[in-house]
């Protein structure tokens, strides 16, 4: 019996430094990368799936936090509500630029501005990644920029335009996509299948991106002297400039 407590003692003790060290790694800012339900091994054990380091502020009226935190896909994938190639394709085009922007390997969340097309997978990213709003006029929607991004660092004005190279979106996924996209616009139904479909082929890009070292499936280009304007939808009035001019 005696033997007995002191085995449950001994068990109760690593438990309790097993969690205590899981208390420390939460409190380090560190991101969980472990396998969930809605977050598979694949995606998990990634070579390119890293997580990207922030810097924020203490508070609504705060100054510059002392420690940085981690944010990672499975963060994306719990904001967004799933994990998805478009989202996957965000995350990296993102991470990448910002590895630019930042080389220090910090990115400053306060200290950015980015333009994306109107879309979940891209504005929810673009937004939790680099803490642009569209309230703040620090995110600008912007569909002609397409299935990419453009990212500035305000202090610097350094930008970059990124986007996946061409042909590395596989054509015939493009096309079902499409095709499903029609059919649910024109009333008509899809079958399991082509949604399983849908879903197998998203999965086995996102595998193969997050897999595949950034520079051979993104193009980066700089953009120089670019001017961020957070929305269109203001100006001045044209029809008064001459109000005051004589006849």
């Amino acid at each position: 019996m005696k033997r007995f407590k002191r085995v449950v003692l001994a068990c109760a003790f690593v438990f309790g430094l097993l969690m205590m060290g899981g208390l420390a790694y939460a409190m380090d800012g560190k991101t969980d990368n472990t396998p969930d339900w809605f977050y598979p091994a694949w995606a998990a054990k990634a070579t390119f799936n890293q997580p990207i380091s922030v810097m924020d502020t203490d508070s609504a009226l705060g100054r510059y936090s002392l420690k940085t935190k981690e944010i990672g896909l499975k963060d994306l994938a719990r904001i967004h509500g799933h994990l998805c190639d478009g989202m996957v394709i965000a995350f990296i085009e993102t991470r990448a630029v910002l590895n630019k922007l930042f080389p220090n390997g910090i990115i400053d969340r306060t200290d950015l501005v980015a333009v994306s097309k109107n879309g979940p997978c891209w504005v929810d990213t673009v937004a939790f990644v680099t803490g642009a709003r569209i309230n703040f006029q620090t995110l600008r929607i912007d569909n002609t920029v397409g299935d990419g991004f453009i990212l500035q660092r305000v202090s610097t004005g350094e930008a970059y335009d990124v986007r996946l190279k061409p042909g590395v979106f596989p054509k015939d996924q493009a096309d079902l996509e499409a095709k499903v996209r029609k059919w649910r616009s024109e009333g008509k139904p899809v079958t399991a299948e082509d949604i399983n479909r849908v879903e197998k082929m998203a999965d086995d890009l996102s595998r193969k991106l997050l897999n595949t070292p950034p520079e051979e499936i993104l193009e980066i280009k700089p953009l120089t002297a670019y001017k961020f304007r957070a929305t269109d939808l203001f100006g001045n009035r044209g029809d008064i400039i001459n109000k005051s001019m004589p006849r």
